[in-house]
């Protein structure tokens, strides 16, 4: 539909108007409706050249308004200056995150990985309650490819122990896995709180998302710096207490 002004209704030979559309009518942030230092300035100098020589600007109010320029001027170099210092900050931030690699740490993070044959992270699960365990591992497009039968356990941690092994037990390609649990109480009913899904293993190397947040990787295993629960040292989760919490005890 076209809307016409009242004073121009249209005739059988009128062109009708173009619609409105983001095609149509420039779309715009607002920046250009902004008042910065320069713009102010141009009105100041524009106000003295048009001003009534019969009865010109009190000195005063002169003052007042460059005042606000000297103020404007002093908001817009300190923008500037905490856009510089957060950009270092950030880069100081991401070098910190380098010197992470080496280390291993503990993550609440579903992610597996395989690479030459063997599994990059250590997959847990913890439960607050008494329930039955079932862990289900997939490849990066949904397909199954293990089902780990953990039985009834009592609250705490619980490893799946998985070796990169399918339902057939053969070794899986290399690539990026992740495990899915279901819990289900002694009374049969499935548990949606009170399992939360933990993974282990070296970081391998430290990218950065288009934020420039910190992606840590564990071979093709990734997860954001926030979810990060211990770092340590390598070779300490080698040297923890071996056969802690359930193992897999069925396959299939």
């Amino acid at each position: 539909m076209t809307i016409y002004a009242a004073n121009n209704p249209p005739s059988g030979n009128s062109t009708p108007l173009k619609p409105w559309t983001k095609e149509t009518v420039k779309v715009t942030d607002g920046s250009e409706r902004q008042l910065g230092k320069d713009a102010f300035l141009l009105l100041l100098l524009t106000q003295l050249q048009n001003q009534d020589p019969t009865n010109p600007m009190e000195n005063t109010e002169m003052t007042a308004q460059l005042a606000q320029f000297s103020q404007l001027e002093q908001l817009a170099n300190m923008n500037s200056a905490i856009e510089t210092m957060t950009g270092y900050i950030q880069a100081q931030n991401q070098f910190q995150t380098l010197t992470m690699i080496g280390k291993e740490v503990m993550a609440e993070n579903d992610q597996l990985s395989i690479t030459d044959g063997k599994p990059d992270v250590e997959a847990s699960v913890i439960t607050t309650e008494t329930c039955k365990l079932v862990a289900y591992v997939v490849d990066s497009k949904g397909n199954r490819v293990r089902q780990i039968n953990l039985g009834t356990v009592e609250p705490g941690e619980h490893k799946l122990n998985w070796k990169g092994e399918n339902d057939k037990n053969d070794i899986v390609a290399d690539g990026a896995y992740k495990f899915q649990v279901t819990a289900t109480s002694l009374t049969g009913e499935i548990l949606e709180d009170g399992v939360y899904p933990q993974v282990a293993g070296k970081i391998t190397s430290v990218s950065f998302d288009a934020k420039g947040q910190p992606v840590i990787h564990m071979g093709n295993a990734s997860l954001a710096l926030g979810q990060v629960i211990q770092i340590l040292e390598a070779g300490s989760l080698a040297s923890k207490e071996e056969g802690e919490g359930e193992g897999e005890t069925e396959g299939g």
